[in-house]
């Protein structure tokens, strides 16, 4: 899922569909990056602006970082 900035650029946003997919971001060490949509290890949960391995953005967030800026999505999957 993509999203605008206030400043105009396009981000990803990371989409949650199960309970399983939940409880295993809840906790771990993976980040996400905004800018290219890379998850990336050893991130800390709260985590802000760290440089992603793949794009070399300083867009890497900790999970429970991006729930509390309200980018974390859930969606139920539909069957």
């Amino acid at each position: 899922m993509t999203y605008r900035s206030k400043a105009g650029r396009m981000l990803y946003c990371p989409v949650i569909e199960t309970e399983d997919e939940m409880y295993a971001v809840n906790g771990s060490d993976e980040g996400f990056c905004l800018g290219c949509g890379n998850t990336q290890a050893g991130v800390e949960p709260d985590a802000r602006r760290y440089r992603c391995e793949s794009c070399a953005e300083h867009l890497v967030f900790g999970f429970q970082e991006l729930l509390l800026m309200g980018l974390l999505k859930f969606e139920a999957e539909v069957t």
